[in-house]
């Protein structure tokens, strides 16, 4: 008899103690759910200032921010500085979000922070933010192809991969269609849950892909840049006019990092990106953008951007390509094949979708089917690259090196075999 009530008897208890539990979370909410899809960005001069933007209800009027410097000990609300927040309200369909935005400035070289974000009195946990330093000092970047499918279910684990192999990482560099769906909140909750914390604390610099393109009406042949992208991302507005966000540079120990928007203006950019690559003191140029300048998949081929952007990029003697779009992976060798010069130039892809391969002449290594994160390891006269494959296993290595004038590439590594496609 007491063995058949213990079923009951546990399940009372589960619900009063799971009623409990939630009329004290909605109590410690104050009527507003806490932060959620907090994401890390940078500010132009990444040494004295960087922004953080979260998300919210539609209804919440005085969301802000408070900061830090840390010293290690948990009494820092009573020293913190408070910041009030921007707010940009974004339409769902069938309800209204605010994303809220703040932009920390007046900060410490190479120095860490603790910081938080409110809906109203609810706050988010602390987060870590640490500034460049203003000399060129040593640092690791990550790097991720298109992540636009199975962002959840399969990317997650090449992301959290990349960051156990990298835990010192400064920063997420992504390279565009971060979603297959311009505008579908349910992908950009899976993209925000992939690196998860992570985002809060390492800086993101995400370019513009197509897939964060929509038409502007049903039938229309004309596109617009999802509502998603300026709400979710406080990036420098020091690019094109009418690209604000999508197209901009940002200078980090020593790595002038300048994102382009392949999807509109290019021969504006172009002229853009021969002014900010002009006079610039920084010791590696590295150059991001969605659409590849060499193609590895097939039917594809980008010969006007080609055409407008690499000549610049060749004068301005550009170390690195970061590129996406084409769902394959391939890396050129400056010192040989069509791609010969200055640049390396390399496509790679996170996602799932995988494509067929076109021609690949250009590329001294290419793969298919892979889902890859790249580890970039920077210092004054050393650029060190290696492209992972999801399982951590190593698919590629090459470095660069710089003496005065004179700059070196040699391959670092012998990888196994490429992995192609068995012809059907």
């Amino acid at each position: 008899m007491n063995v058949q009530r213990a079923p009951l008897k546990v399940a009372i208890a589960i619900a009063v103690t799971l009623g409990v539990a939630s009329m004290m979370w909605a109590g410690a909410q104050n009527g507003a759910p806490a932060p959620t899809r907090v994401i890390l960005c940078p500010t132009a001069d990444t040494s004295t200032g960087a922004s953080v933007t979260w998300r919210g209800p539609a209804d919440v009027n005085d969301a802000s921010a408070q900061i830090v410097e840390d010293d290690g000990s948990p009494k820092i609300e009573g020293s913190a500085r408070s910041v009030p927040a921007r707010a940009e309200t974004l339409d769902l369909g069938s309800t209204k979000v605010k994303h809220f935005s703040v932009t920390f400035d007046g900060l410490k070289p190479d120095t860490t922070y603790a910081y938080r974000g409110a809906n109203g009195k609810t706050w988010s946990e602390w987060f870590t933010l640490r500034t460049a330093s203003r000399s060129a000092e040593p640092f690791t970047f990550l790097y991720f192809g298109d992540e636009q499918n199975g962002i959840r279910s399969h990317c997650s684990r090449v992301v959290r991969r990349a960051l156990m192999e990298a835990p010192d990482a400064r920063l997420m560099v992504h390279g565009g269609d971060l979603t297959t769906t311009a505008s579908s909140d349910s992908e950009w909750g899976e993209w925000f849950d992939m690196a998860g914390y992570a985002n809060g604390s390492i800086l993101n610099l995400p370019a513009i892909g197509n897939h964060q393109y929509e038409r502007t009406a049903p039938d229309a042949d004309t596109r617009r840049l999802t509502g998603h992208w300026r709400a979710q991302f406080e990036l420098p507005q020091n690019g094109v006019a009418g690209l604000e966000e999508s197209c901009y540079y940002v200078d980090f120990q020593g790595v002038r990092f300048v994102v382009l928007n392949s999807m509109e203006k290019p021969v504006e950019q172009a002229s853009w990106l021969d002014s900010v690559l002009t006079g610039n003191r920084s010791n590696w140029i590295v150059v991001v953008f969605h659409h590849p300048l060499f193609s590895g998949a097939r039917n594809r081929d980008n010969a006007e951007l080609r055409q407008l952007w690499k000549p610049i990029l060749d004068r301005h003697r550009v170390d690195l390509v970061l590129q996406g779009h084409d769902h394959v992976y391939g890396r050129s060798n400056p010192d040989a094949g069509p791609a010969a010069g200055r640049t390396v130039y390399v496509v790679s892809v996170t996602g799932t979708k995988q494509y067929e391969a076109g021609d690949r002449k250009w590329a001294a290594r290419f793969g298919q089917d892979l889902q890859l994160y790249q580890i970039i390891r920077v210092d004054k006269s050393r650029l060190n690259f290696e492209a992972h494959t999801a399982d951590g296993a190593l698919y590629d290595a090459f470095e660069i090196q710089k003496s005065g004038e004179r700059v070196t590439f040699r391959q670092t590594a012998k990888p196994g075999p490429e992995r192609l496609r068995s012809a059907k």
